[in-house]
C-alpha cells in the first residue's frame, strides 16, 4: 500500500508540461462557462423570452454538438491536439460573445449553433490527448482534469451569482448588467487560447491513413455500448444542470447569490470524491464504483427536487454533482482502457454524440416542464435516466469487468 502511494505521488510530480498547459486552459474556459451557466438563463428570461424559448436556445447547442462531434474528431486527428484545442477555444469564445452581445433572437440562436458546432472538440480531443501525455497516470490525470474543471466552474458560478448585484448600479437595468458580465466571460474563454498556443506541436498519427471509416464502419460493440449508456447520462445530467439557477430563483424562492454560493461550496465534496476515485477504483474495482455512484446520483436527483427548502435542496444537489464527478472521471478512464488504440478517438466521438443528444433532449423538454411549473419532473426524469445508465453499465460490462479492473497493470 505504501509503495503504491509513493508511486502515485512520484507520477503526479512528473506530469508532462503539455498536461499542465491543458489544465491552465481548462481553468480559464470553465471560469467563463461557470459565469455563463449562472447568468445566461436569467439573462434570456430578463428580456421577456419564454421558458420554452429558453429551452430551444439551450437545446440547440448540444443538438448541433452531437452531429459535429465526429467531424471534429476527424479534424483533430488530422491537425493534432494543439491546433484542435487552439481553434476550438477561439471559435467557442467568439460564439459565446455573439450569443450575448445583442438582444436579437436570430443572433442568440446563431451563437448557440456555433457553440455546438465546435465545442465538441474539447471532449473529443481530451481522451487521445490525456492518453498520449499522461502515460501511466491516466486515472490521476483524469481526476485532476475533473477537479480543475469543476473547481473553476464553481468559481465562475460564484462570480456569476454575486457580480450582477455588485455592478448593476453601473448599468441601466438587469438585462444590461447580465450582458456586460456575459461578454466578459466570453472574452476570458477567448484568452484561454494563450496557454494552448504553447502546447508541444504533436504529430497526427499517420495522417495518410486517417479516414472517416473508423467512425462509421469500424465501430466495435464496446463503442455502441458506451454510446448507449452515454445518452442516459446526458439526459440525467441535463434536466437539473441546465435549470438549477432557475430552480433556485423560482422554485426554491431563493436568490442568484444563493445559487452562486451553493456552486462554490459544491466543489469541496466534488473534489474530495474525485480525488479518492482512483483509490476506490483500485480497492473495489472501477466498474463497481461507477455503478454505485450512478445509483446514488439517482437518489440525490429525487431529493433535490422533493423539497422547496433551498438549504436541503442545495445539499442534495451538491451530493448529486459530487457523485457525478466521481463516476464520470472513472467512466472516462474505463472507456479509454477498454477501447483499442485505433478506435479511441472514434469511441470518444460517439460518446460525445449520444451524450449531447440526451443533453439536448433534456434542455428542450426541461424548458417545457418549467413553463408548466412541473419542476418535480425535472428530478424524477433525471433519476430514472441514471438508474437506466447504471443497469446498462452492468448488463454491457459487468460479466467481464466486475472481476477484472482494466486499469490495473
Amino acid at each position: 500500500m505504501a509503495q503504491s502511494k509513493e508511486t502515485n505521488t512520484r507520477g503526479l510530480r512528473n506530469i508532462d508540461i503539455n498536461v499542465i498547459l491543458y489544465l491552465v486552459m481548462l481553468v480559464m474556459i470553465n471560469i467563463g462557462f461557470g459565469v455563463i451557466g449562472a447568468d445566461f438563463n436569467l439573462y434570456i428570461l430578463s428580456m421577456g423570452m419564454s421558458p420554452e424559448m429558453l429551452g430551444v436556445v439551450l437545446s440547440l447547442t448540444p443538438f448541433v454538438q452531437a452531429f459535429a462531434a465526429i467531424p471534429i474528431g476527424f479534424l483533430a486527428e488530422k491537425m493534432g491536439t494543439r491546433y484542435a484545442f487552439l481553434i476550438v477555444t477561439l471559435l467557442v469564445g467568439t460564439a459565446y460573445f455573439l450569443r450575448v452581445f445583442s438582444p436579437y433572437r436570430s443572433l442568440i440562436l446563431l451563437g448557440s449553433f456555433m457553440v455546438g458546432l465546435v465545442q465538441a472538440g474539447y471532449f473529443v480531443t481530451q481522451m487521445p490527448f490525456i492518453t498520449q501525455y499522461a502515460k501511466g497516470n491516466r486515472n490521476q490525470v483524469y481526476a485532476l482534469a475533473s477537479i480543475f474543471m469543476h473547481s473553476a466552474r464553481a468559481v465562475g458560478n460564484l462570480l456569476g451569482g454575486f457580480l450582477p448585484g455588485v455592478i448593476e448600479p453601473m448599468f441601466a437595468g438587469e438585462t444590461a448588467t447580465f450582458r456586460a458580465i456575459l461578454i466578459g466571460a466570453s472574452l476570458l474563454i477567448i484568452a484561454a487560447s494563450i496557454p494552448i498556443s504553447f502546447l508541444k506541436r504533436d504529430k497526427p498519427h499517420d495522417t495518410s491513413k486517417i479516414s472517416l471509416s473508423p467512425y462509421l464502419q469500424g465501430i466495435d460493440k464496446n463503442t455502441v455500448r458506451f454510446a448507449s449508456v452515454e445518452f442516459f447520462l446526458g439526459t440525467g445530467l441535463g434536466f437539473l444542470l441546465f435549470f438549477m439557477n432557475v430552480i433556485f430563483v423560482f422554485y426554491y424562492n431563493s436568490s442568484l447569490e444563493a445559487f452562486g454560493t451553493m456552486s462554490a461550496l459544491l466543489v469541496i465534496p466534488l473534489v474530495f470524491f474525485v480525488l479518492i476515485g482512483p483509490a476506490l477504483a483500485k480497492r473495489y474495482n472501477n466498474l463497481r464504483v461507477i455503478v454505485a455512484g450512478r445509483v446514488l446520483v439517482a437518489v440525490f436527483a429525487v431529493l433535490t427536487i422533493a423539497t422547496r427548502n433551498p438549504v436541503l435542496g442545495a445539499a442534495a444537489y451538491i451530493a448529486y454533482r459530487a457523485m457525478i464527478g466521481l463516476s464520470t472521471s472513472l467512466w472516462l478512464s474505463f472507456a479509454s482502457s477498454v477501447s483499442t488504440d485505433r478506435s479511441r478517438v472514434a469511441t470518444s466521438a460517439w460518446l460525445e454524440v449520444t451524450f449531447q443528444i440526451g443533453f439536448a433532449a433534456s434542455a428542450f423538454v426541461g424548458g417545457l416542464l418549467i413553463a408548466r411549473d412541473a419542476y418535480t419532473w425535472l428530478g424524477i426524469v433525471a433519476a430514472v435516466s441514471f438508474v437506466i445508465a447504471a443497469i446498462l453499465t452492468l448488463v454491457f460490462f459487468g460479466r467481464k469487468y466486475l472481476s477484472h479492473n482494466p486499469d490495473r497493470t
